[in-house]
């Protein structure tokens, strides 16, 4: 699985921190963006490709946005992104339930050891490769002559292929979160009454 790693923190010294060069064997794609808004567009306009974010939570009096802001407007636009906060300071607990409520995936302290980053960065990792929508395209790489058969068909006459839906549910639209509900309401219909085994 291809997942790009979007770093969005102000102190451009972070570039030389260990976990960056890390992640760069690692996994390849790496961007850092020391402008916040300018990384939360990034994050927008490529819905559609796997994401994981290191957060940093303080930012520079000159910018409009915080971690605070930053993590909410990505869990607005997708829940499907692991916010991981990387920061180098100490949050209230008032703070800290405002990250939880905005589904933070995890928090790692700028000064914690590379394997207990590494830890919390494959946990990302493995929920992101575990998803529907990574679901559907291992099943397109390795089927490749099904994704252009139509699949879901909606009550107005829509129909959507295989690689179609991918994108709905990747871009968090009525369309994908619809075809996400009903497909887990079948497993779990066809679970129940034994027609299909995991």
């Amino acid at each position: 699985m291809k997942v790009t790693f979007v770093i969005i923190d102000d102190n451009k010294e972070i570039e030389e921190h260990p976990l960056l060069f890390t992640l760069e064997d690692k996994f390849k794609n790496v961007k850092f963006y020391s402008n916040p808004q300018e990384g939360l567009e990034y994050i927008k306009n490529n819905l559609d490709i796997n994401l994981i974010v290191l957060l940093d939570i303080e930012f520079s009096k000159d910018d409009k946005l915080d971690g605070h802001d930053l993590l909410k407007e990505i869990h607005n636009s997708s829940t499907l992104i692991p916010v991981i906060l990387w920061s180098g300071i100490n949050q209230t607990n008032e703070e800290f339930s405002d990250f939880i409520n905005n589904r933070a995936f995890g928090f790692l302290s700028k000064d914690c050891s590379l394997e207990e980053a590494m830890l919390i960065v494959n946990k990302a990792f493995n929920n992101l490769k575990n998803s529907l929508d990574n679901t559907i395209e291992d099943w397109i790489i390795s089927n490749e002559s099904d994704k252009d058969k139509p699949i879901y068909f909606t009550s107005s006459g829509e129909s959507y292929t295989l690689n179609e839906i991918l994108k709905e549910i990747r871009l968090q639209t009525p369309i994908g979160k619809e075809f996400s509900s009903k497909l887990n309401s079948l497993t779990i219909d066809l679970l129940l009454r034994k027609r299909e085994n995991l």
